[in-house]
């Protein structure tokens, strides 16, 4: 073999050549007259496809056999666990108990939407009468008969001695830009007094003469019989008045009103009861609302054929009731 690459002469190829002719083997795939060069041999894929085929199969079958004994052994009613023989990736399956989870799914549901009404639309808010208030009285005043109207000289007195038992739905009108900005209207309200009686009376709608110059609320009566007006000893709500304006009528603002005055006094506890008086045709209304007809009523106010309605129970039950007659 010469050195440094140096070409093989021709004399040594012609024997090799002869060589593989003879003992019947393919010739190199290519040659030259300088030198031999020889494809490196390709490993045997075929053969190894068959043997992961083979592979795959046998463990084909081991699945199946194993399923198929599962299925039997769960026709019996016994519980089979099938593993997973593959070596790759093993899938567990975890199950979660959600018996002790709180449910709070609730949170998140919507309310159904609440249908509006005529009182939504106005907006309306209750607050305590003042002295500032008596002409707005007297316009909702004009919801009674003239007869059974309550005076401005009533209204200014109620206002003037007890104002803490009075109480007034106002709304604010809307905006109009060509007019300035406008006040709270006054749309519904409640006037009273106290009473030592157990129910209205006509002295308990009377105002005592000049008192404007009489510095206490408890007028004496000369006679001995019931004083005129507010008695702030009295244990008995006298409710003379509750009025809606007619344009608002119809839009449950009277029985909001005293519900809210009811409730008010309950939550103050400073009365046992509250009384008022009652024509035939609203004593269901009156009593859907709590109060109990006493029958027909003493009183001769505007006319008379009143009837006498209580609310009872204003007062808490564990606190001494003090009753005061007359």
């Amino acid at each position: 073999m010469a050195e440094n690459g140096t070409a093989v002469k021709d004399q040594t190829v012609a024997p090799a050549v002869d060589n593989n002719l003879s003992t019947g083997l393919s010739p190199p795939s290519r040659t030259t007259l300088s030198s031999i060069e020889t494809l490196p041999t390709q490993p045997n894929f075929q053969r190894g496809s068959l043997a992961e085929q083979s592979r795959i199969s046998e463990r084909s079958a081991i699945a199946q056999a194993d399923l198929l004994m599962a299925h039997e052994l769960e026709a019996e009613g016994n519980e089979v666990h099938v593993e997973n023989d593959d070596d790759d990736e093993e899938d567990e399956f975890v199950e979660v108990e959600h018996d002790d989870v709180a449910d709070y799914s609730w949170f998140f549901r919507r309310p159904p939407p609440k249908k509006r009404t005529e009182l939504d639309e106005l907006h309306p808010f209750v607050q305590l009468l003042s002295l500032s208030n008596v002409e707005d009285c007297l316009a909702v005043e004009a919801a009674f008969p003239e007869n059974e109207r309550c005076s401005s000289e009533k209204v200014e007195y109620r206002l003037t001695k007890c104002p803490e038992l009075s109480l007034g739905v106002f709304y604010l009108p809307p905006k109009d830009p060509s007019k300035p900005k406008p006040r709270p209207q006054l749309i519904a309200h409640i006037l009273a007094t106290r009473t030592p009686a157990l129910c209205v009376t006509d002295a308990s709608m009377g105002i005592p003469p000049n008192w404007r110059d009489k510095s206490s609320s408890t007028l004496e009566s000369c006679n001995g019989s019931e004083p005129l007006g507010h008695q702030d000893q009295g244990s008995t709500i006298a409710l003379h008045s509750l009025a809606v304006l007619p344009e608002h009528q119809g839009k449950r603002l009277g029985s909001t009103l005293l519900k809210a005055y009811i409730q008010r006094i309950k939550d103050a506890a400073i009365a046992n009861r509250i009384a008022l008086l009652a024509h035939d045709h609203l004593i269901p209304f009156y009593t859907s609302l709590g109060f109990e007809n006493r029958g027909l009523s003493d009183c001769t106010f505007g006319g008379g054929g009143w009837y006498d309605m209580v609310c009872s129970g204003v007062y808490p039950s564990n606190m001494r009731e003090v009753e005061i007659l007359s």
